[in-house]
């Protein structure tokens, strides 16, 4: 082998090590993104207390996490499953152990709780201060953000079932006609939407909402999977970024050791939406046009093997029927109804083809959605999480009639987008330090 392939083999060695070393780094960086963190020092009445073993149990699953404080006390713990209730247990030799429960975690944050213990002959009582708010400098933060969790999505009112709905609680953003939410005054293309780590965003940016499936009017997801909702604007943590506008982050929910189901059914129609709006006081309000919005699905979750792999599961389908009124008498060409009528007839029986009419013809949604996820406690080192969903939205758009132009019921857009996508992460903690790997694939047809 000459020097000159010899250079370039090694040339190729370093390229390639340096990619692969970006991808896990980039990896790494969006799976920030799906969980949360603890993190403090612990000390004593003399100074800081090194070598304490600090270990949190959440409760719903009996995952636990456990790493040692450093050489001045302080200790830190990522990739923790957000949510809770986590119970915080800290043990020195000679010292009293510490305990309390009730610690919620969110989103993208790391809770910060002090701890001062004492010595097992002490007789004081615990005056100690365990957790505190933030101070103004405090590397914690991560700057402006909103944060929504289940409690508060199953209780706020919401007409689309969509994350924008919840995401309007953040001032800065806007939602217009049409699904379409600004951020900081940004146009919606510039907002980044990631759900488990993985990119949700409408490739092509034709969608409103700037989802996937965004074009038929339908939702890639249910929110009864999602677990906790993130809004961030600027965030300081650069593992946020590529968004002008606003990112939106959002987990999905796992199982749990008891298990639990929901099932919903929603229903809207034309009599829940009032009469018809008028300025005009002497103007009689009549009913709105015949409409329907119905919406059922389930989920379940539990554990396979106790504390150890856990499941959740989640279906859920939805079928609208919007009208486009029409009046007759508003239009004015020059045939009548009886010669649109005898043509719609000719063509039915001399032709054997179905028009559809051109009164009120109906815009229709079909969406159906199946998600599954599964997660399995490796050891207390990694942990594992699986999920696969599928979304299949139809949308057909009659065009309408009106003052000019008659259009049939068949003369439209038939719109079909489904999305299959497979998320994997893999979360490591060694003592003070963590890992994260993420890998998805997303096969999107638009």
């Amino acid at each position: 082998m000459n020097t000159t392939n010899l250079t370039l083999m090694r040339n190729f060695s370093k390229i390639f090590v340096m990619a692969a070393a970006f991808l896990l780094f980039a990896a790494g960086s969006f799976a920030q993104m799906t969980t949360s963190g603890i993190n403090g020092r612990v000390t004593s009445g003399e100074g800081s207390l090194p070598g304490a073993t600090v270990i949190l149990l959440h409760q719903p699953t009996g995952t636990q996490y456990a790493t040692i404080t450093d050489d001045n006390g302080y200790y830190r713990i990522q990739n923790m499953n957000v949510g809770g209730p986590y119970t915080i247990t800290i043990t020195f030799v000679g010292y009293q152990t510490y305990t309390t429960g009730e610690i919620y975690l969110t989103l993208g944050q790391m809770q910060k709780r002090n701890v001062t213990m004492y010595e097992t002959a002490s007789q004081l009582g615990e005056v100690e201060i365990v957790a505190q708010s933030r101070g103004i400098i405090d590397g914690n933060r991560t700057g402006a953000e909103q944060v929504v969790n289940a409690q508060e999505i199953s209780k706020l009112p919401t007409l689309n079932r969509d994350i924008f709905d919840f995401a309007r609680m953040t001032p800065q953003a806007n939602k217009a006609d049409g699904g379409v939410l600004s951020i900081a005054g940004m146009n919606n293309r510039y907002n980044s939407i990631m759900v488990d780590g993985t990119v949700n965003n409408d490739a092509f940016g034709l969608a409103a909402n700037g989802q996937n499936g965004g074009q038929t009017g339908g939702t890639p997801f249910s929110m009864d999977v999602i677990e906790q909702l993130q809004i961030v604007l600027a965030p300081y943590d650069v593992r946020y970024n590529g968004f002008a506008g606003g990112g939106i982050n959002a987990v999905t929910k796992s199982g749990t050791n008891d298990v639990k189901g929901t099932a919903y059914y929603l229903f809207r129609n034309q009599g829940l939406a009032g009469l018809t709006p008028t300025d005009d006081e002497d103007v009689e309000r009549e009913a709105l046009p015949e409409s329907t919005a119905n919406t059922y699905g389930v989920s379940v979750g539990g554990p396979l093997v106790k504390n150890k792999v856990f499941f959740f599961l989640n279906a859920e389908f939805q079928r609208d029927q919007t009208p486009n009124p029409f009046n007759f008498e508003d239009y004015v060409g020059d045939s009548d109804r009886a010669a649109i009528t005898a043509l719609e007839t000719y063509v039915k029986d001399e032709l054997k083809y179905d028009m559809g009419g051109f009164e009120n013809n109906i815009d229709e949604l079909t969406s159906n959605k199946i998600f599954g996820r599964i997660d399995w406690n490796i050891n207390k080192t990694h942990k594992m999480m699986v999920r696969h969903s599928y979304t299949e939205n139809i949308a057909y758009n009659p065009s309408s009639s009106g003052k000019y132009s008659l259009n049939f019921y068949n003369n439209g857009i038939y719109f079909p987008s489904s999305a299959n996508t497979t998320a994997i992460e893999l979360k490591s903690n060694w003592n003070n330090k963590s890992n994260n790997l993420a890998l998805s694939y997303s096969a999107v047809h638009d």
